[in-house]
């Protein structure tokens, strides 16, 4: 039992809880002591916005991580075909290939990371393949999917015969003895300097046959860079100083040195239309792509502004967003994971401040958004954060079709150092180890909603304060 004196130390400690239980918590304390003109409210505007189906004539084809090779036909978008273009640089240092090294054979291996297709079906059906030396430098000017071109390499394929590739997981193509023979030409000198060895030999040109294929038939094939592609050269050593007649011996040379220039191109430029349409079409590499003009944006937020009485000194865009619908096909669920693009942001067209070199590039502010675009499934839509560029544009009043928006599908990576690891120019700008870049590698298409659906369409969503 309780005594006297812990029943009463009970009951002071119980009051404690029951009067601390009691206190308010009025967050609205001391407002009435400050001006109206302090508080910022934020408010809520949406538009729909014209988005019509833009033609592209090239796009960057310079690429550090896959070499693309192969085809497909789509029924929406077409046929896309393409190969790639890249070096050749010997494996070693300060070798030296004796006297008259008598070649005995000469082939590629090359290890097959993934391939794209529309059908299952087919993933095992044959390509021929052809393999061509250029005869002209992979120079900083040769970057976009078109700039090679039959003038680029030697019109005999250096591949013996025509092999056939099946999807399987490598390849092996023998090659021309001519080409084996300027291999076993490479000095010592070119051993020890890249720059010099290319000087000679330019390096290869990988590509398929286009055949006319059904819908749906195809296939994409796809090949990492680096060291997964090797050119053997088995030839017989002769060096009288190292005790060597005629010994059989292997020299290596890597596929794929520094960057390819995967050239795949497509065909659904059919579909660009100048005028609004029920639907979008959005595709990767130089394939059709959503346009908004930035005058068309200037226009509806100069309404917008005009029609409210507000001034542009006196707007602040705490957030902008575009949104774009689609309708799900529950008959083809798995097209939303395998050829939908998974991410999609508007790119700008950009320079390196010469007349060469323009390129599709993502809005700077995709590394500091928290929309980019990613696809939402469960919504059926993508929503791509363009705080920055709505408020630039509010504050420019000289818009020009620089400032035009391309509705990409977008590609990340993730690198340890990636102002080393790609060109300054080809990708806008890099935070971290991850870097953003218009998708100029995967196949990728998909339907989205255009601004002539019946229901949902393309809108720009704001959240804004007024300030006096």
């Amino acid at each position: 039992m309780l005594n006297k004196r812990n029943f009463v130390l009970l009951a002071f400690l119980s009051s404690l809880f029951v009067y601390t239980s009691c206190i308010e918590s009025n967050k609205t304390l001391g407002s009435q002591f400050i001006p109206d003109d302090f508080v910022l409210k934020l408010h809520n505007a949406e538009f729909e916005i014209p988005v019509t189906n833009s033609a592209i004539d090239s796009i960057q084809g310079y690429n550090t991580s896959y070499m693309t090779f192969g085809y497909l036909n789509d029924e929406t978008f077409g046929y896309t075909s393409g190969g790639f273009a890249t070096h050749i640089t010997p494996f070693g240092d300060s070798t030296y290939l004796g006297i008259n090294p008598e070649l005995k054979s000469i082939y590629l291996y090359m290890n097959i990371d993934s391939t794209s297709v529309l059908r299952e079906d087919q993933r095992g059906i044959p390509q021929n393949i052809y393999i061509y030396k250029l005869k002209t430098d992979l120079d900083t000017l040769e970057m976009f999917n078109k700039s090679i071109t039959a003038d680029d390499y030697y019109p005999t394929p250096i591949s013996v015969g025509t092999p056939v590739f099946f999807g399987d997981d490598s390849i092996k193509v023998y090659l021309s003895e001519e080409f084996g023979r300027e291999l076993l030409a490479t000095s010592t000198a070119e051993y020890d300097s890249t720059a010099l060895f290319l000087e000679r030999i330019k390096g290869l040109y990988f590509t398929t046959d286009t055949p006319d294929i059904n819908s749906g038939e195809g296939r994409m094939n796809y090949v990492t860079l680096g060291s997964s592609s090797t050119i053997y050269v088995s030839y017989r050593l002769t060096d009288p100083q190292r005790g060597y007649y005629r010994k059989d011996t292997m020299e290596t040379f890597s596929l794929g040195y520094s960057h390819a220039i995967n050239t795949t191109r497509t065909s659904s430029h059919t579909l660009a239309n100048d005028d609004i349409s029920e639907h979008m079409y959005i595709q990767s590499l130089d394939g059709i792509k959503p346009l908004i003009k930035a005058s068309d944006l200037n226009d509806i937020l100069n309404a917008w502004i005009s029609q409210n009485g507000f001034t542009k000194e006196s707007l602040v865009i705490a957030r902008a967003a575009l949104e774009f619908p689609f309708e799900f096909d529950y008959e083809h669920y798995t097209d939303y994971s395998d050829i939908f693009p998974q991410q999609i942001y508007p790119c700008v067209f950009s320079n390196d401040q010469s007349d060469y070199l323009e390129f599709l590039s993502p809005l700077p502010e995709i590394y500091t958004n928290s929309s980019i675009g990613k696809i939402n499934r469960s919504l059926n839509n993508y929503t791509c954060e363009i705080t920055n560029y709505i408020q630039d544009m509010l504050r420019d009043d000289n818009v020009t079709s620089d400032q035009d928006l391309y509705i990409c599908p977008i590609i990340s990576y993730e690198t340890q150092s990636s102002s080393n690891y790609m060109y300054s120019y080809y990708y806008s700008y890099s935070s971290g180890s991850t870097y953003y870049g218009m998708d100029n590698q995967n196949y990728r298409h998909g339907v989205l909603n255009g601004s002539d659906h019946s229901t949902k369409r393309p809108k720009l969503l704001i959240t804004y304060s007024l300030v006096k």
